[in-house]
């Protein structure tokens, strides 16, 4: 998830300077527009980066990759238990989107059927964690999307979900020009990323990095921007994931207990992708 996490600054003053983004309303999945359908800030790719923001709710939005190539010692989906049980303890939902990779190692099945059961909303975020594009150039063709997308599908399916359920997704990487976003809606898929601001995708990073940062900075990031901006319709990215060389303090998800509470404290509520498919239809 590296990957666009170096310029997440940049982009985001970029994001602003350049119209900020453009207010639309989107059909749900398979569905037409109607009067109460949501309202969405998107970017300059077309991608989904708030939601309602007109309403003081938070979308909180999970991911995570196993990586194959070390048996998941840098990626891996191991923050979801945790991740599962503060969620149940504050009484908030969550929107959950692992690669497709996650959803065959025997250690996660349990874990992702309490996802659905607990009734969060469960997508995903490719199968193998595809590299989109980079520098401006393409890199996945419409074909080889396709096929790592019927991978994923097929995941999801054996959960016993269907497509109209899961139609919400976030791209591998966070990443994504318009050629690979037309890819994906031409697949019958709609496109969300983290908002810009919040800084927890560093959470890879390690002291010996020049971007490095700290939980705390972490944290007083996301406090700077509710109290500069306020963080309505804010989709907030928290890794579930445990990288190497990291002390529990710096997880992000084991402050999630303390976001939410604070949250809550300011009178924001929580909001997931299931509640934005059901105001589309």
């Amino acid at each position: 998830m590296q990957l666009n996490l170096l310029n997440m600054n940049l982009r985001f003053w970029s994001w602003l300077a350049a119209a900020v983004a453009v207010l639309a309303l989107l059909p749900g999945c398979g569905k037409t527009a109607g009067a109460g359908a949501p309202v969405f800030v998107k970017d300059d790719v077309g991608i989904v980066r708030r939601v309602n923001p007109d309403e003081k709710n938070v979308y909180l939005v999970f991911t995570a990759h196993f990586s194959e190539n070390d048996n998941g010692y840098f990626e891996n989906f191991d923050g979801i238990v945790p991740v599962l049980n503060t969620l149940k303890e504050k009484g908030v939902k969550g929107s959950f989107f692992p690669t497709g990779v996650c959803f065959v190692q025997p250690q996660y099945q349990e874990p992702i059927q309490r996802i659905i059961d607990e009734g969060h909303y469960l997508s995903a975020h490719s199968y193998a964690h595809l590299v989109l594009c980079e520098n401006g150039e393409t890199l996945v063709s419409a074909d080889s999307l396709a096929r790592d997308f019927a991978l994923m599908e097929a995941q999801l399916n054996r959960f016993g979900l269907e497509k109209k359920q899961y139609c919400w997704l976030i791209p591998p990487y966070e990443t994504c020009d318009v050629a690979s976003r037309q890819n994906m809606e031409a697949l019958g898929y709609k496109l969300l990323n983290p908002s810009p601001g919040p800084i927890f995708g560093f959470d890879w990073t390690t002291p010996d990095m020049p971007s490095y940062k700290t939980i705390d900075q972490m944290l007083d990031r996301l406090w700077e921007l509710e109290e500069s901006e306020g963080l309505n319709g804010l989709i907030l990215l928290i890794h579930a994931m445990n990288y190497p060389e990291k002390e529990a303090y710096e997880r992000p998800y084991n402050h999630l207990g303390e976001i939410i509470d604070t949250l809550k404290a300011r009178g924001y509520g929580f909001r997931t992708f299931k509640d934005v498919i059901a105001a589309e239809q």
